[in-house]
């Protein structure tokens, strides 16, 4: 009887020793996936800063883009520079009396 409870005392403390092992390694894991979800979080909002500051810089780039075009467009739309076109390419004239013409009611 002694060896009975001797064995049964020894199959106790074996299985209270896997036990606390078990928690002891279910801790372990949960602090492991715990250190893995912050890093995992920190890696994408590090990444989600510099989206949007890439982001940020194509605007401004695409701002100073429109307004080096909307320059460009007003200065192509100047007079003076349309006159110049018309009187050295197109030789006309600002003249409006050499350019209009007059029809008397006799060449009817």
């Amino acid at each position: 009887m002694n060896t009975l409870k001797g064995s049964m005392t020894l199959k106790n403390t074996t299985q209270n020793r896997q036990r606390i092992g078990f928690r002891w390694l279910a801790l372990i894991a949960i602090l492991f996936c715990e250190l893995m979800i912050h890093a995992w979080v920190r890696t994408e909002s590090t990444q989600a800063i510099l989206r949007i500051s890439h982001a940020q810089a194509g605007i401004t780039k695409n701002l100073s883009y429109k307004k080096e075009l909307s320059v460009e467009r007003d200065r192509l739309k100047s007079d003076t520079r349309i006159t110049k076109i018309a009187r050295t390419h197109l030789n006309l004239s600002t003249d409006a009396f050499s350019q209009t013409l007059y029809l008397s009611g006799a060449d009817q």
